[in-house]
């Protein structure tokens, strides 16, 4: 046993969630940009058309998968979010996203991209669908899922996800799973959602998928399209921080952080990773330095387990807090 092991040995008996960020399976989550076409109230990344037309190059982006992919502990998932990555599109690269889906298609990745689908009703819909839609059908069937969200703060998400949706559903040999996330106050709103699809002439029949041990209930769309819908709480983990009735957890990043979870480690444009999202006080460090140097991802992860340390440290100290 080396040095290192010892050390760190040692310091899991005081500060067990070093332990628990090493040795849990994690997810890569790219927050590429925080521009985005709307500024919704309830935004936790304070994403909107003011913010800089600035994105995590795509080299980076697939360095760092590539690093990942060598770690046991990586699940082969990555999330592709924002902001709006498809604003990409008018402000960064056209290519971009076609780069980044083809590559995790390549290495066989299975990969979540979020959209509001704002650009839905603009001049870039043509080139974003095609792109989409070729990418999806060179790979294995469902290996891409799009993330939609359906809510009262998102404007005009109703005819944005019919409107996607439709488009989809329209084209042969499209199999992707479209997950549409809405708040437990908006949970009707998908019952509608459905109701508009079947007067767009989309057929919409109700089924079950297993999942491990698990049957989830979904809705599949002409046939291909696996509709996932999913709810959750308004102020859960401090999400959507800046509506009135947001009140964070206290310290939720050590209650994501069990054996029954994986890790999102989430790298946003401005340089930072955060182990997990939309957590009030955050761990996280820096993937790129001072002089725009991307760090390697064996120490971005050394680095997020000193934070961690050092947060729980506090917790214990200050309020007698302690990971179940």
């Amino acid at each position: 046993m080396n040095l290192s092991t010892k050390y760190f040995n040692i310091i899991d008996k005081i500060l067990p969630v070093g332990g628990i960020i090493r040795n849990l399976p994690y997810v890569m989550v790219f927050k590429t940009t925080n521009w985005c076409w709307y500024k919704c109230a309830h935004c936790c990344e304070n994403s909107g058309p003011n913010q800089p037309h600035e994105y995590i190059p795509a080299s980076v982006i697939k360095n760092y998968i590539s690093q990942a992919i060598q770690d046991k502990n990586f699940t082969n998932e990555v999330v592709f979010t924002g902001g709006e990555i498809m604003s990409a599109y008018t402000f960064g690269d056209e290519n971009y996203v076609r780069e980044l889906l083809s590559f995790c298609g390549q290495n066989n990745i299975g990969t979540d991209i979020k959209t509001n689908a704002a650009w839905t009703n603009t001049k870039l819909a043509t080139k974003i669908y095609d792109d989409l839609i070729d990418i999806i059908k060179q790979n294995r069937p469902y290996q891409f899922q799009i993330s939609l969200s359906l809510d009262q703060f998102h404007p005009n998400s109703m005819q944005n996800c019919a409107r996607f949706i439709s488009k989809m559903a329209c084209r042969p040999n499209v199999h992707a799973v479209i997950h549409i996330s809405s708040f437990d106050t908006d949970r009707q709103m998908y019952a509608q959602l459905k109701s508009n699809l079947k007067h767009n002439g989309i057929r919409v029949d109700a089924a079950v998928i297993q999942q491990g041990n698990r049957e989830i209930p979904v809705d599949i769309a002409q046939d291909k399209l696996i509709l996932l819908p999913s709810t959750a709480e308004l102020n859960r983990t401090g999400r959507a921080k800046n509506m009135p009735d947001a009140k964070p957890a206290k310290y939720p990043q050590f209650k994501i952080l069990s054996s029954g979870h994986c890790v999102l480690m989430a790298f946003d444009s401005f340089g930072r990773v955060t182990l997990g999202e939309n957590a009030d006080k955050k761990i996280n460090a820096k993937w790129r330095t001072t002089n725009g140097m991307t760090r390697p991802l064996w120490m971005v992860r050394r680095d997020l387990i000193k934070n961690a340390h050092a947060q729980e440290m506090y917790a214990k100290i200050f309020t007698n807090w302690k990971i179940k």
